[in-house]
């Protein structure tokens, strides 16, 4: 069975600061869908393209799955009080949790990005059709990511289709720390992530995340010790 892939439209920051805004304010799923739409079509022309934006921000902001809900409802609170930095922050991590193919490809740049400086489209690509197939659409798809990491300023474009890594913007609200190492477990699978290895996973390769024990302790991480001097992280 071949894997979903989804994210194949271009989305920009502000298409994202828009949905995440408006789900409090808006009185139904449809007053929210048509609010989308009408400033969708300042930035894209094409009917079939708004609708995969659009599919694609309800998607990671509003038609969240069940189990998601509560770190929805979390996201929502902070990204009111959020810097714009915080905010990118918080759409990353929606993004993480509904699109695999998004964590898969930021997860792939993130291995790229710790052996080498520059990394190509080329490589990418071969990455992600090794992981979903020889298919057009991951093709689509990749390029459709790449140009929103692009537009959001966490990947500069070079010469010949490489990329580079933007500055990492270093996370320092512990409420933003607990819910992005929450949302890492849940999309890694992992049951337990060593605290000294959470900055160094792949799939949030654009941010600084430096712990302390004393910043996860929450109703949903829980803190153990494995040997000498080792903390780990999991779910509760």
């Amino acid at each position: 069975m071949k894997k979903a892939v989804g994210f194949d439209q271009k989305i920009q920051l502000h298409q994202l600061d828009l949905i995440a805004n408006e789900i409090s304010r808006m009185s139904s799923r449809d007053a929210l869908y048509q609010l989308v739409d009408e400033r969708l079509m300042a930035d894209i022309g094409g009917t079939k393209s708004r609708a995969n934006a659009r599919t694609i921000l309800f998607k990671i902001w509003f038609l969240v799955s069940d189990e998601h809900i509560g770190l929805r409802d979390r996201a929502l609170a902070l990204f009111q009080r959020g810097t714009s930095e915080e905010r990118l922050v918080l759409h990353w991590g929606m993004c993480l949790l509904a699109y695999p193919f998004f964590k898969d490809t930021t997860e792939q740049l993130g291995y790229l990005f710790h052996l080498q400086d520059e990394v190509t489209s080329e490589q990418i690509g071969r990455k992600m059709k090794g992981l979903y197939g020889e298919r057009r659409r991951v093709e689509v798809s990749v390029n459709a990511v790449l140009s929103s990491l692009r537009s959001w300023g966490v990947l500069e474009l070079g010469k010949r289709n490489t990329h580079t890594r933007a500055v990492k913007i270093n996370i320092l609200s512990p409420e933003m720390k607990k819910w992005l190492v929450q949302v890492m477990l849940i999309v890694t699978g992992k049951t337990v992530i060593e605290l000294n290895h959470l900055a160094g996973e792949p799939c949030i390769f654009p941010f600084e995340l430096s712990v302390l024990e004393s910043e996860l302790y929450s109703d949903q991480l829980e803190i153990t010790r494995q040997g000498i001097g080792r903390l780990m992280v999991g779910l509760k």
